[in-house]
């Protein structure tokens, strides 16, 4: 294996273990599992810039294809050594310097290929920025955690947009994806989130309906085999993007006793964990050299991932939080589950970049995400091809 094999595989390694270590301090904080007080302390750190960022950080990283730019995850993994320690300060540090380098990547990649989906990236990077720049200069996790699940949501977006072009969008909804952007941007400077939160919410509405209306899901949910799945999640995950643009509007954060836990949930979990459970089939294969392939059998942790944030949001929401830790296992296991059935494949079958790609009708995402690989993956299970 490579130097830059090593380091990716290592990269997603302790990725996952930054994940463990963020479930268990989010178990910790409900007070039904022990855990380090680092771990629960910075549950909010840990999950987002220390897993999800990682991972796009990865992404970027093997697209760029240099190995100098798998500095951007081992930054981010730095951070989460560095909390787990119990030093936030450097671990805001090695966070913003991975917010940097990330802001680099998809920069450059803009420069080359000036496109919306690009552009969009690379404004969710420079949010990534934003929130750990505020972080290291005093703010708390939780001041930044909107700015964070921001970063995760333009990310999103911007990558569906690169997709999108199957759908050709027109001139006017692509104005009008901006404009929502602008909206949403305008709304997280405000700090509003925890106030009023009828112009964050319309904003998370609209890019919910937009991507709702644009994206080829809509038509692939009607195919077979991973096309099938890979849009039932995406699906899935839009509805809790509006789920949670209902929520913030009906009992702003700063206002309901319950209004942060369950927004955060809808977008983190419902929201983001839908897109990576669609995915992660088609991106481990490039990413970190997994041998995993579609199963039918996916289809369980999927459904216990929505059973458990729709059992989150509705404790959160009726005020029974007890509930709330039966939520938490249940995310857990829908996780353990997609992971074991994951490794299962990539122990008796092909990767989803052989010859069953093409049976799935699947169009997967394009080169912005990693690379040439997928590209071709892309090519070779497109429904349009």
């Amino acid at each position: 294996m490579t130097v830059s094999g090593i380091l990716r595989s290592a990269a997603a390694g302790l990725a996952a273990a930054s994940l463990v270590m963020g479930l268990t301090g989010g178990l910790a904080r409900l007070g039904v599992s022990p855990s380090p007080a680092s771990a629960m302390e910075f549950h909010g750190a840990l999950m987002i810039p220390g897993f999800f960022g990682t991972l796009i950080g990865l992404e970027r990283a093997v697209a760029d294809g240099r190995t100098a730019a798998l500095m951007v995850p081992l930054l981010s993994l730095a951070g989460v050594v560095s909390l787990l320690t119990g030093f936030e300060q450097a671990g805001a540090a090695g966070f913003l310097l991975a917010g940097l380098g990330l802001t680099l990547l998809t920069g450059c990649a803009c420069w080359r290929q000036p496109t919306l989906f690009t552009a969009v990236m690379t404004m969710g990077a420079a949010f990534f920025v934003w929130a750990n720049a505020l972080w290291l200069s005093g703010r708390t996790i939780t001041d930044v955690t909107y700015i964070w699940l921001g970063f995760l949501i333009l990310t999103i977006v911007g990558e569906r947009i690169e997709l999108s072009r199957l759908m050709a969008p027109s001139d006017l909804a692509k104005f009008v994806l901006v404009g929502v952007i602008a909206l949403f941007t305008a709304a997280l400077v405000s700090g509003e989130p925890w106030d009023g939160s009828w112009i964050f919410g319309t904003s998370l509405a609209a890019l919910a309906a937009w991507l709702l209306v644009h994206d080829i899901a809509r038509k692939t949910v009607r195919t077979i085999g991973l096309a099938r799945y890979s849009a039932a999640c995406l699906l899935a995950g839009y509805v809790w993007l509006v789920v949670a643009a209902l929520g913030v509007a009906a009992a702003p954060p700063g206002v309901a006793a319950f209004g942060h836990d369950a927004a955060v949930h809808a977008i983190g979990l419902g929201f983001v964990l839908s897109m990576v459970f669609a995915h992660a089939p088609i991106i481990l294969p490039a990413v970190a050299g997994a041998k995993v392939r579609y199963t039918p059998l996916l289809y369980l942790p999927a459904a216990l991932l929505q059973a458990a944030v729709a059992l989150r949001v509705g404790a959160d929401v009726s005020g029974h939080f007890d509930i709330l830790p039966v939520a938490a296992w249940a995310t857990i296991a829908a996780i353990l589950l997609y992971g074991a059935l994951l490794a299962m494949t990539g122990l008796v079958g092909k990767t989803v970049e052989g010859p069953d790609a093409g049976a799935t009708g699947e169009a997967k995402p394009g080169s912005a995400r990693i690379g040439q690989a997928v590209r071709s993956a892309r090519s070779n299970a497109s429904p349009e091809r």
